[in-house]
């Protein structure tokens, strides 16, 4: 909690700070986010779940710009395997992600916009939740990493004070412990932000 406050104040500051930039945004934004977690395991099937997200933006620049964030994220994903009938693993990860953006306006309208972006993101582990289902000896809630990277890249749109971004983010990190288990967490995010400046 302690870091989240903490976060969430510097997130603030800066943006304040910069608030006189002309070509500054920054506001609020939700979405939808599409994960899977992939091993190197070929007895193990991995499923998409759906999941959500909140959090903040700021937009420093014009034609380029920079697009730091601050965002409550789930991932989500099951693991199955073909060794055991009815065996499941359900994972969700809640976790604080900082990406820094570095964008790119393709069509730059008075009203309008169209962008490209790409990007690292860390991530750190707020709270993990592992549902399992007749399977013994598979991953637990302590085998996961607490701090985890990975690249995000998209499109996005803008009309007037609404901003539309299409993301996809590749775990660059085992967020697995375990030796001889890798596991990476994929996902496809889509979010709805405003800006309120």
């Amino acid at each position: 909690m302690k870091k989240l406050i903490l976060l969430t104040a510097t997130f603030v500051i800066c943006s304040l700070a910069y608030a006189q930039i002309p070509g500054f945004n920054i506001g609020p934004k939700v979405g939808a986010t599409f994960s899977k977690f992939t091993t190197d395991q070929d007895q193990i099937t991995e499923e998409l779940k759906s999941t959500f997200h909140f959090g903040a933006f700021a937009r420093i620049g014009k034609k380029v710009y920079l697009q730091p964030e601050l965002v409550v994220m789930n991932r989500s994903g099951l693991l199955k395997t073909d060794l055991i009938d009815g065996s499941s693993n359900s994972i969700k990860i809640t976790s604080i992600d900082l990406p820094v953006l570095l964008g790119v306006k393709v069509i730059d309208l008075k009203a309008t916009n169209i962008r490209v972006m790409v990007g690292p993101v860390a991530s750190l582990t707020l709270n993990k939740e592992i549902s399992i289902e007749n399977w013994e000896n598979t991953i637990n809630r302590d085998d996961f990493r607490n701090a985890n990277w990975g690249i995000q890249f998209g499109a996005g749109a803008d009309l007037l004070f609404l901003t539309l971004d299409l993301r996809y983010e590749i775990g660059m990190n085992d967020v697995s412990k375990l030796d001889g288990f890798d596991l990476k967490n994929n996902m496809f995010i889509i979010s709805l932000g405003w800006k309120i400046i």
